[in-house]
């Protein structure tokens, strides 16, 4: 590994730290902000805090040691000229200006969503791409080490083929519904048709402002048919993938910490047939908990060897759900 690469986080909000201060949080996820991964990543040297919010900054040099904080990058001295990675845990809109703020970037880590519209995504990514700077997107479930497996062919020796799948989501169609479109494209291969289905159109719901929930379907390319469903997490929070195969199911629930494989079996009312058996889950170990570190150990791998085409959450992959979901909520928005 090369010397530490000097790094910023602009918006020191709840991903940037504050679910840090979540106790039922911290028992599963040791790395649930980028201040966590910060302070103990041997690759970045965490230099400075841009936040609007004076008790942000507070919190930024009294909790957590950053030596430099500021309202504005301008604020920073010195040491904005030096920053070689920014993490960008703002809104699209707060991120305007951001790169020429920070003139010796190599790479930024940026939150969803891109931008307001799949435009304003197409037109962040070109200027980084004419700058030369790499962007790794904070979808962390591409960095998680059990998904990566079932990516890489675990998952179709668990089920053989794909028969059909549901996916469970909420708080939103351009925050949760992002993370869980791309994790589907991330197992089941691309897109390659969708539509809005269902007779009930949902729901407004979400951090992001006038955010909707929609119930959708989703084409792979392979054959699979993915239904998307929205849930009220004023009821209960869920984020999650059925998946049932030629040769079992899989559960991915509770955002990733809840997986359970259940075997087919012979049918135990029927001579003769085959049942998946539901009351005999074989659980495995989810490893979420160390997803967003993992993401941050691909980057710094990325920048040492100077090959953006290994980053893990790239660009081009993440414009590709980014146009899903633009298509998705400009549809529903004309559905009214």
């Amino acid at each position: 590994m090369t010397a530490p690469y000097a790094a910023a986080i602009v918006g020191f909000g709840k991903m940037a730290q504050g679910y840090a201060e979540d106790p039922a949080m911290a028992r599963h996820f040791p790395y649930a902000t980028h201040a966590q991964v910060l302070r103990d990543h041997p690759g970045f040297d965490w230099r400075a805090v841009v936040d609007p919010s004076v008790d942000a900054l507070a919190a930024a040099r009294d909790g957590w040691n950053v030596p430099h904080v500021g309202t504005d990058a301008d604020a920073l001295g010195p040491t904005r000229e030096k920053i070689e990675v920014a993490v960008l845990a703002t809104g699209p809109d707060a991120r305007l200006g951001l790169l020429d703020q920070f003139p010796r970037l190599k790479a930024v880590i940026v939150e969803k969503p891109l931008g307001r519209t799949a435009d304003d995504a197409h037109a962040f990514l070109a200027e980084c791409r004419e700058r030369g700077i790499m962007v790794q997107v904070n979808l962390w479930r591409r960095a998680d080490e059990r998904f990566r497996e079932l990516a890489e062919g675990r998952l179709a020796s668990l089920l053989g083929e794909v028969q059909a799948a549901t996916c469970y989501y909420g708080n939103g169609l351009t925050n949760n519904g992002t993370h869980m479109i791309d994790f589907v494209r991330m197992l089941l291969g691309e897109v390659s048709d969708w539509h809005l289905s269902g007779a009930n159109a949902g729901f407004i719901e979400g951090p992001i402002a006038g955010d909707s929930n929609p119930h959708f379907l989703l084409q792979m390319a392979s054959g699979v048919e993915v239904a998307f469903q929205p849930l009220r997490f004023g009821h209960y929070r869920e984020c999650g993938l059925t998946l049932w195969g030629t040769d079992g199911k899989l559960d991915i629930l509770l955002e990733g910490l809840g997986i359970s494989f259940f075997p087919k079996a012979a049918h135990r009312a029927m001579s003769g047939e085959s049942e998946i058996a539901v009351d005999r889950p074989a659980p495995i170990d989810a490893t979420c908990g160390q997803a967003l570190y993992r993401m941050y150990d691909n980057l710094a791998d990325c920048l040492d060897c100077g090959d953006e085409a290994g980053l893990w959450s790239d660009a081009k992959s993440a414009m590709k759900t980014t146009a899903i979901v633009d298509a998705i909520r400009m549809a529903d928005a004309a559905r009214g």
